[in-house]
């Protein structure tokens, strides 16, 4: 009986795993239909799709993300936007926009090459059936305010509404079951972690938020106001009123036309004509038009997204191991550096920060490229704060979009103390240690006053070394950069005031940058090559499946299906944060509403 038991288990797991490749062989085939040339009409509309996310990766194809046809990245989607802008057989850029996934400084890299492309005297059209349905959607407005004409569904709303952000504090829910947040910090803005050991927002970070916040508000509002031809208090005035209803939005100039889709449709072709549609994600894999020309220089693009940890990415299409992995990025810049062919490192980052140390090691190698006279020109995305700041901060130069968050100049370390909860559960702990600093990071117990002594000299030498870095990179003497430290965050605009970064503008800018670092003018047309070079998914899931650890694997990808909800998300990566290992160089999650 029992070996019948096994016998039965054995064959539904490799039913199962059967399954599961089968599932992933018509996943590839399907990318690969939707991948190849497809044959190009000499003229079309080109269409986007901006409720889809459009991410920043660095990452390969996993099975834990899977996605059905062709996912298009954000650093593809504009570069796709800027050959449209000089594309003849582009006609004009139709979007569709409800409730948009983009962070507001790719919203604004977004904007900016829709701009260009109504420069060009190209029509740019959107339509929305709803921006936010009664809630909140300024940040979607602004978006979809960058088009030259905006359609709205007569009974949708524009959510024009102001912006806030709410953060909950954990530290006396926390008392109650016994727990206890224990942080060391450096300096007073470094507010990481104070959810769990604050009741309220400290001052400090107060009036940091304040400022990021209302830096965000303010360029809105003047990009609004800009777009639409209207005076910055009139912008204010419907924002204070909204959310808006349709036809109050096409009253207050906010809209041009009031319409269903097939209407909107009806108008694209009055406007072009009888023309067929392209996709955005079909645009990106489109052979280039007649006459373009062929590019004899390369730029290598490195991504760097996520938060930054040590060693090397699981190389499990079954893994669901993300983010910044030092050893996998250091390889990527020095192999860009060591390539003859690679004239110039575009490295694009977004990450909140991780292991100080981890940070360090990509920084090392950002400082061996400059010597060895290779630009490595930084592009900043959503955010690029603390340790995403440190690998940034000695590039050549440093681009930030206006919204972009960084800075966070600080480090921190803690744990979550569980003795007293063990307390209250009867549970009896038992140590054998050798060495006074042994228990130092055990969870039973608080710091104490020999280990804080400590922890705060480690800080201290770990935050100087983070400001002195920074100061050479920047050119600035310690002393004048401290002031911008003292682990605040800054919005791009400000972080160009105070010298953190040099110039305002998205990849397409730090791309034309380099292209005269090189000696081409920003019009010349160059090679853009993704480093690490991406490994066919297919031959990575092969590859996988020959190792012997394939079955533990699967595991992980069922792991990843489980979500979090909005609330949980900010609150998880800060408990992930205070139970890591080691100095961290983060900035806490912050949630706009």
């Amino acid at each position: 009986m029992r070996t019948l038991g096994r016998f039965l288990i054995g064959t539904l797991a490799s039913l199962g795993f059967v399954m599961l490749i089968l599932l992933t062989l018509t996943i590839y085939v399907v990318s690969k239909f939707e991948t190849r040339t497809p044959r190009t009409p000499d003229s079309f509309v080109l269409t986007v799709d901006l409720d889809r996310a459009l991410e920043e990766t660095n990452q390969r194809p996993r099975l834990t993300s899977l996605r059905f046809g062709n996912h298009t990245g954000m650093q593809d989607a504009i570069l796709a936007l800027r050959r449209a802008k000089d594309d003849p057989r582009v006609k004009a850029v139709v979007a569709t926009i409800n409730e948009q996934k983009l962070g507001l400084a790719q919203a604004q890299e977004v904007r900016d090459a829709i701009a260009t492309i109504r420069a060009a005297g190209k029509p740019t059209m959107v339509f929305s059936e709803t921006m936010g349905e009664g809630g909140g959607a300024l940040q979607t407005y602004y978006l979809a305010a960058g088009f030259e004409t905006i359609w709205v569904q007569p009974s949708g709303d524009v959510g024009v509404a102001g912006i806030g952000i709410e953060q909950p504090f954990l530290k006396k829910t926390l008392e109650k079951v016994g727990l206890k947040g224990a942080v060391v910090k450096r300096k007073e803005y470094k507010s990481a972690m104070e959810n769990f050991t604050d009741e309220q927002i400290s001052q400090p970070n107060k009036e940091a938020l304040t400022a990021l916040v209302g830096g965000w508000y303010d360029q809105m509002v003047e990009g609004i106001a800009k777009d639409r031809g209207l005076d910055v208090a009139a912008v204010k005035a419907l924002i204070d009123k909204g959310p808006l209803l349709a036809t109050e939005a096409k009253d207050g100039k906010l809209i041009d036309n009031l319409g269903y889709r097939d209407q909107f449709q009806d108008a694209v072709k009055a406007k072009v004509g009888e023309i067929p549609n392209v996709p955005l994600r079909r645009y990106v894999n489109i052979e280039d038009w007649k006459g373009r020309g062929t590019p004899s220089h390369t730029i290598a693009l490195i991504s760097a997204v996520g938060e930054i940890s040590r060693g090397g990415t699981d190389e499990s299409p079954f893994s669901g191991d993300q983010g910044i992995k030092s050893a996998v990025t250091a390889k990527a810049i020095r192999d860009a550096v060591a390539d003859k062919k690679v004239e110039a490192i575009v490295l694009r980052i977004d990450s909140p920060g991780g292991s100080y140390v981890a940070s360090d090691t990509i920084w090392r190698e950002v400082v061996k490229a400059k010597e060895k006279k290779k630009p490595i020109i930084a592009s900043m995305g959503n955010t690029a704060a603390s340790g995403g700041y440190f690998i940034a901060m000695s590039a050549d130069r440093i681009f930030a979009s206006p919204a972009t968050v960084t800075g966070s100049i600080g480090v921190l370390t803690g744990k979550v103390v569980i003795g007293g909860l063990a307390e209250k559960l009867d549970m009896h702990w038992d140590r054998i240690t050798f060495g006074e600093s042994a228990g130092m990071f055990s969870s039973l117990t608080d710091f104490n006053p020999r280990e804080l002594a400590r922890l705060n000299q480690l800080m201290d030498a770990i935050y100087a070394d983070f400001t002195t870095k920074a100061a050479q990179g920047r050119g600035k003497p310690v002393e004048e950069f401290e002031k911008f430290a003292h682990g605040r965050v800054w919005v791009g605009s400000d972080a160009v005031k105070n010298g953190l970064v040099d110039e305002l503008g998205g990849l397409s800018e730090a791309i034309d940058y380099t292209k005269t670092k090189i000696g081409l003018k920003p019009t010349d047309l160059v090679n853009i090559v993704a480093y690490p070079e991406q490994e066919d998914s297919l031959d990575a899931i092969l590859k996988s499946l020959s190792d012997s650890d394939t079955p533990t694997d699967i595991l992980s990808g069922v792991r990843a299906l489980a979500t979090l909800g909005r609330f949980a998300a900010p609150m998880m990566e800060a408990w992930q944060g205070i139970h890591t290992r080691g100095p961290q160089l983060r900035m806490e999650p912050v949630e706009v509403e």
